[in-house]
């Protein structure tokens, strides 16, 4: 039979053993949290990158598409619904970029936090000065018309910027504690964008106000920071392949205005410029890798900028 003594020894015991064994819990918990890593979806390669950018080592990013698939238009699979359902956050261009396909992604996901509105949802355009907003009442005769402006807005270095602020911000949300890491991450990618925004636009300085034509008008973010013009397009509506009519009317201005160069990305169908291009004297198609995989060769955004460039500025020699 125990003594009272004893009884009280044994139960200093357990009480310690209990407040060692709940502390030994909160220190693995946090831990685990510590170590733990931000899950991130993009809807594209280069918001995967941004992501990158800013997270680095604290977060774990996830591409729903390649560099060569059409952002507006994606066939949609069964490990889409598992990354997003796992998510903290997810990233989108949006400007109705992604309307096909994300809305329906994101209601069948089951997770709130990376709704429209939510704590982990993203719309990286936010802030950015937008171009080519309609005019006018639009509707379904006129082809795959964006309602809230041209949504290829990531071809501008400067808007990169911004989409990176955006997703700080939504980085602190969700994971305020590694806040001033993030805000690290952001000023030194920022301050690359500068100098990349500044050594190419020296170097297309003597390409200022060149023509080209493009094939879907998505190059106008591009042409508008270096300072050329791509405003005629292949494209009679977007989205609704070109009538031969409408192609001899685009062949007819190249031709009146010298416009020598094509620009087309990699998902689009090359024969129509190819058409035209035979009809050019002298014309070149260009295929822009305007996102990150476009080409196996690029690797990140800043090549991204600096290969279309380049390939723009040979073209134009």
């Amino acid at each position: 039979m125990l003594t009272d003594e004893r009884l009280n020894m044994y139960k200093k015991k357990l009480k310690s053993i209990i407040k060692f064994s709940f502390c030994s819990i909160l220190i693995l918990i946090n831990t685990i949290s510590l170590e733990s890593k931000v899950s991130i979806v993009t809807t594209t390669t280069n918001l995967k990158y941004i992501a990158e950018q800013i997270g680095k080592e604290n977060v774990e990013v996830y591409s729903m598409i390649r560099g060569f698939d059409d952002p507006h238009f994606v066939m949609t699979r069964p490990d889409f619904l598992v990354k997003l359902n796992n998510a903290d956050i997810l990233c989108v261009v949006g400007l109705d970029l992604e309307v096909g396909w994300i809305p329906v992604l994101l209601q069948q996901s089951r997770n709130l936090k990376i709704q429209k509105g939510q704590i982990g949802y993203c719309d990286t355009s936010v802030g950015i000065k937008v171009l080519g907003e309609p005019t006018m009442m639009i509707d379904r005769s006129m082809g795959d018309m964006h309602i809230y402006g041209n949504p290829h807005y990531w071809l501008d270095p400067l808007n990169v910027i911004q989409m990176s602020s955006n997703v700080l911000a939504t980085l602190k949300r969700v994971d305020p504690i590694n806040s001033n890491i993030y805000e690290n991450n952001y000023k030194e990618f920022k301050s690359r964008l500068i100098i990349l925004i500044k050594e190419e636009t020296k170097k297309f300085e003597p390409y200022f106000n060149s023509r080209v034509a493009v094939f879907h008008d998505q190059f106008v973010y591009l042409a508008n920071r270096f300072k050329f013009t791509a405003n005629l397009t292949l494209e009679e509506r977007p989205g609704v392949p070109p009538s031969s009519r409408y192609l001899e009317q685009v062949i007819s201005n190249m031709n009146s205005q010298n416009i020598k160069v094509i620009l087309i990305s990699p998902y689009h169908n090359i024969s129509y410029a190819q058409f035209v291009s035979s009809k050019v004297p002298g014309s070149k198609i260009l295929i822009i890798p305007e996102s990150i995989g476009s080409f196996d060769s690029i690797k990140t955004y800043e090549e991204c900028i600096t290969e279309s460039l380049k390939l723009i500025r040979d073209a134009l020699n």
